[in-house]
């Protein structure tokens, strides 16, 4: 009997410790291979104010700013002016040595003088001329002169009345000569045409200058009016659209740190800026000009500048953190993870193909295809998809982008 007992209890032994054995063997390859939860951080989608943001930079120049050259050539004979002075418009800034403008002055005037008196003699030419011609007529009607000294009459009034003709023209163009010489020299006196500051001064006394022809002048000083100043910045093709006149600029300037100065964009170029054009590398952007309104004649021109141009401002927008939106596959199929064999380039284009973001619910990561509007430098406008209040993955940027999908376990960290 205790024979058939210890038999029978082998017996179950046996049994057993197969079993056990390979209850152990589960249960160590559940916690091996079962899904390890993706540790990810969430936020909460919420209403705010969306300004869209296009910054540029560029240098600090004024408004209005003028290259003097001289009109005339010549040795600068006064130049009561300084860099940085201010002067107002009318004031002289340079004199030129004007003596040969003086002759010539003096040998277009003598020569207006003369043709003058060339004129009245040959106006009294032509009055002597025309009475003769009258003489003449009267005995040729008589039959008392031939025709010969009729038609030699007529000739010497009309040869007289030309010469007298020529004669008015020879003073118009000497009047014209003299009116020119005049001028040029007048403007060996050159003259501030604005109000303004001096901002470089590149001629001395004593140096001879070039004027303005056919081809550029010495440039001898410039002027500009400090009183208002501007940015020019160029900006992208892609953000030129949303740019527009009257847009309000944060501008930022090296040399004064994190202080602010406000401006508003005043003139956008039709023309584009194209650089490296015909490589890969070409980039096109376009002039922007923005006025700014409190400089307070602090900036100086050259400065560098950062302008934030807020394009864009939409009030009471419901908005996600900007890493948050992501593309996956269509709703139904994995996205590619990270220990996943790396896809074809047909399988890419159907991964990436909606537009999403993944909301947090119950340990779970469920993706959910959204409609997105624009963004600021932090969050994006969320148009269709998601509600305020739900809780969305806001990182890590790995998870996010390569580690997620859809119903994948998630863990965030305690707080």
């Amino acid at each position: 009997m205790k024979k058939q007992q210890l038999l029978r209890n082998r017996k179950s032994l046996l049994i057993a410790i197969p079993i056990l054995l390979l209850g152990i063997a589960l249960l160590v390859s559940f916690f091996i291979f079962r899904e390890k939860a993706v540790e990810v951080t969430t936020e909460k989608s919420f209403r705010k104010e969306v300004v869209h943001v296009v910054t540029a930079t560029g240098k600090i120049e004024p408004e209005t700013e003028v290259a003097i050259s001289p009109d005339v050539s010549g040795e600068i004979i006064e130049l009561p002016v300084k860099d940085g002075q201010q002067v107002r418009k009318g004031d002289l800034l340079f004199k030129i040595q004007p003596d040969v403008y003086i002759n010539q002055v003096e040998q277009s005037m003598a020569q207006l003088n003369l043709a003058k008196a060339q004129s009245l003699e040959a106006k009294s030419r032509k009055i002597k001329a025309e009475d003769d011609f009258r003489k003449a007529s009267l005995l040729f009607r008589e039959k008392l002169i031939s025709q010969t000294d009729f038609l030699a009459a007529k000739t010497n009034a009309d040869a007289a009345r030309a010469s007298f003709e020529a004669s008015s023209y020879a003073i118009e163009q000497y009047r014209s000569l003299y009116d020119q010489n005049q001028d040029r020299m007048r403007k060996t006196f050159i003259r501030a045409p604005i109000d303004g500051t001096i901002i470089k001064l590149n001629s001395k006394t004593g140096e001879r200058v070039v004027g303005t022809g056919q081809f550029p002048g010495t440039e001898v000083l410039g002027l500009a009016n400090l009183d208002s100043m501007q940015v020019e910045v160029e900006v992208n093709e892609n953000d030129i659209v949303n740019v527009r006149k009257g847009n309000p600029v944060a501008i930022t300037v090296d040399a004064f740190g994190d202080r602010i100065f406000r401006g508003v964009v005043h003139e956008i170029s039709n023309s584009a800026i194209s650089q490296a054009a015909g490589t890969q590398e070409e980039v096109t952007n376009f002039s922007v000009k923005i006025r700014i309104l409190n400089h307070m004649r602090l900036l100086k021109p050259g400065m560098s500048a950062t302008a934030d141009i807020e394009s864009i401002r939409v009030k009471n927008a419901l908005v996600v953190p900007i890493q948050s939106v992501t593309v996956r596959t269509p709703q139904g199929k994995k996205a590619a993870r990270k220990e996943d064999k790396e896809p074809s380039e047909k399988q890419t284009r159907e991964i990436e193909s909606i537009e999403g973001v993944f909301i947090a619910k119950n340990g779970k990561a469920a993706f959910r295809k959204v409609t997105t509007g624009t963004a600021d430098n932090t969050h994006i406008i969320v148009l269709s998809g998601l509600k305020a209040g739900e809780d969305v993955v806001s990182g890590s940027y790995t998870a996010i982008t390569s580690l997620l999908y859809d119903g994948c376990s998630i863990k965030t960290p305690k707080r």
